[in-house]
């Protein structure tokens, strides 16, 4: 199978590299990344200029792109131009951080998997909750492949895709932790920070959020890693599956 991956972090990113490392034991991974960090860039293609791709053979992937672009232009210059025979999958991820509720239209990260499920692709995104300290990669990385291998066996395919959010630390009996459960619908409380020029002209505010304070009514897939377990999204892309 031809795996395209993909995330927003950018191309070095530890979490491309864990996931790379767990996909190439389901098949011959792809590696079309931004660049750069793109995250929070949401469902943003480029359209007022050239896009610049790089090849390169980076330790540990072989051949593979990195694109001055985001993670949608990632995709869709994978299926269109770079990756010259038929995918069968694309994962999104892992990303530095969760990607749970309504944080899911603002992620590049789930954007990648979107703009492959548009395109007609199996797709699945994964995200990976931070808490102040690094995840162990070499246990993220095995935990993804399991759960990819799981879901690559059910036919959710073709009407959205699926989004994975690993806790930390990571389960131990990971497929007993493993819950579906809907977005979460509340928003992360937000603060801005605002500082004016002495002039009184201008105004800046600095955004901060509590990611861990936001209101929880009834389960959803914020609720399953806030309390340390393992969630599984189907989000469609039209209506519902």
């Amino acid at each position: 199978m031809n795996i395209v991956l993909t995330n927003d972090d950018g191309y070095d990113a530890a979490g491309l590299h864990a996931a790379f490392d767990a996909l190439s034991g389901l098949g011959m991974v792809h590696v079309v990344a931004p660049k750069s960090e793109r995250s929070a860039c949401s469902h943003t293609i480029t359209l007022r200029r050239p896009i610049t791709v790089e090849r390169r053979t980076h330790a540990g992937y072989g051949v593979s792109f990195a694109v001055d672009g985001t993670p949608a232009d990632c995709v869709r210059l994978a299926v269109s131009a770079l990756v010259d025979r038929p995918i069968g999958l694309i994962v999104s991820g892992i990303n530095h951080g969760a990607n749970a509720g309504v944080d899911t239209f603002y992620s590049g990260t789930v954007v990648g998997a979107r703009e492959g499920a548009i395109l007609g692709l199996p797709v699945i995104a994964v995200s990976q909750v931070m808490r102040g300290t690094e995840p162990n990669w070499a246990v993220v990385m095995e935990i993804t492949a399991l759960l990819i291998k799981d879901l690559l066996a059910e036919s959710l395919f073709g009407l959205g895709f699926l989004s994975i959010n690993l806790s930390l630390p990571i389960p131990f009996d990971v497929r007993k932790q493993v819950h579906r459960m809907p977005l979460a619908v509340h928003p992360m409380p937000m603060t801005f920070d605002r500082s004016d020029s002495e002039d009184g002209k201008l105004m800046e505010f600095d955004y901060g959020a509590s990611y861990w304070l936001r209101d929880v009514t009834g389960p959803s897939d914020y609720s399953v890693i806030r309390d340390g377990g393992i969630a599984v999204t189907a989000i469609p892309l039209y209506g519902r599956f």
